[in-house]
């Protein structure tokens, strides 16, 4: 049996492109240097940046702490999202990305720019719905269906940073069918009474799943991703960023479940190094994707065209609390803890605005949930102790602008560092 710690792969994989790199003169540069002229993004919510320039509570909104609906806080002056926030360190962002998305079930006519960002991300989409609907998103183009218009619209050019955010709603998805089955009792973790997912979700998502039919579920999934990268990689894309799902446990939703709830949240994001092993069937699904690439994908003389960031170590230090069994290390990052979300909760696709009330429900992951929330003056006046930074989660399930920028910065300053993009 091959064993693989992933931790150690990690580590083995940085020292051989450590070395590498000491052939080649020690300096990055000499081996596989980026110089950004796009971003192109691909995937979900981390990365969506609503119709590309509205800062208002419309469908269209990003799925983070949007713009207040008049005369308020502005977060569209800076950049909300993972994407942009790498765009921004290249100069390559403005307050008016391209959004690159159907209408009307089909992608309008473009002419893709030379520069800038263009994002064919949307909040909720999944690399492998079950159904044609995956119940959040409604008809959220999937990552397949983007990767292909893509292509469509030309392809990858030589300077491109192309950024792919999926996998987050795979797993929300996969969650909810085992832990809202039929017959199953998932308690909240405050009083012990039941969670039960929203009505009619679980059918629509594609219906209960046992335990080993999630993790069958996780290797389709793991398949398709794989499949998707290759096309671009394919096409003749030379830097592809792929950005693993968070971990659920540590979201304010995964957070309100009993304990059993949130170690199967854990497992389906990573696994400890000595259960991650090529014969298991329970492997987590950043297991199987670094088993899946690390072989398909190796770093060479010539550098890497795909980084795959692991980003359960620094999501778990971001949302450290002793709720989870570690220390505080949020309050490095944050004043507030995960468990309390900057929006309790309206969805931008609702004409109400955001509290801080009571009649915040922090185990609901339906749409009106989940959908990114709009900073109204009223609201944060009184609250004004709480600055946007203070807060990691914008709502049960997206990161509020300063989560994203934190992951963006990581994945720059350490990521593609070790990649010699930079």
């Amino acid at each position: 049996m091959i064993h693989f710690s992933v931790q150690r792969l990690i580590g083995l994989c940085a020292l051989a492109l450590a070395s590498l790199l000491a052939g080649c003169g020690g300096s990055s540069s000499t081996v596989n240097p980026l110089v950004a002229k796009r971003v192109i993004a691909f995937g979900d919510a981390f990365s969506d940046v609503g119709d590309g320039s509205s800062p208002y509570t419309t469908r269209n909104g990003r799925y983070t702490i949007n713009g207040a609906t008049s005369g308020g806080i502005a977060t569209i002056t800076t950049p909300t999202t993972v994407a942009e926030t790498l765009a921004n360190i290249y100069g390559l962002w403005s307050t008016t990305p391209v959004a690159r998305k159907m209408v009307s079930g089909a992608y309008p006519a473009i002419t893709m720019p030379t520069t800038g960002v263009v994002s064919y991300a949307v909040g909720n989409s999944m690399i492998n719905p079950a159904t044609a609907y995956d119940g959040l998103g409604g008809s959220d183009a999937t990552l397949g269906t983007q990767i292909t218009q893509f292509l469509a619209d030309g392809g990858p050019q030589e300077n491109d940073l192309i950024v792919i955010t999926a996998g987050t709603r795979d797993l929300l998805s996969l969650a909810v069918r085992y832990l809202g089955r039929t017959g199953n009792t998932t308690t909240k973790a405050a009083d012990g009474s039941a969670w039960t997912p929203p009505t009619g979700l679980v059918t629509t998502l594609g219906g209960d799943l046992a335990k080993t039919d999630v993790y069958s579920r996780l290797d389709s999934t793991t398949s398709q991703l794989v499949t998707q990268i290759a096309k671009l990689i394919d096409a003749g894309a030379k830097h592809v960023v792929v950005l693993e799902p968070m971990n659920l446990s540590r979201t304010p939703w995964g957070l309100s479940l009993d304990a059993t709830s949130v170690s199967f949240l854990r497992s389906l994001s990573y696994d400890t190094d000595t259960s991650c092993t090529s014969s298991s069937n329970q492997n987590s699904l950043h297991c199987k994707l670094t088993i899946a690439l690390s072989s398909k994908y190796p770093p060479t003389v010539y550098g890497q065209k795909l980084l795959a960031v692991d980003i359960a170590q620094y999501f778990n230090l971001l949302s450290g609390t002793t709720s989870t069994g570690s220390a505080n290390t949020y309050t490095s990052y944050f004043t507030q803890p995960p468990t309390s979300p900057a929006c309790a909760v309206s969805a931008i696709s609702s004409t109400s605005t955001s509290t801080q009330s009571s009649s915040y429900v922090a185990s609901s992951i339906d749409a009106a949930w989940t959908a990114g929330c709009d900073a109204d003056t009223t609201v944060w006046t009184a609250i004004s102790s709480y600055p946007f930074t203070g807060f990691m989660f914008a709502d049960n399930l997206n990161l509020t602008p300063q989560g994203n920028a934190l992951l963006a910065n990581y994945i720059y300053s350490s990521s593609m560092y070790r990649a010699a993009w930079r």
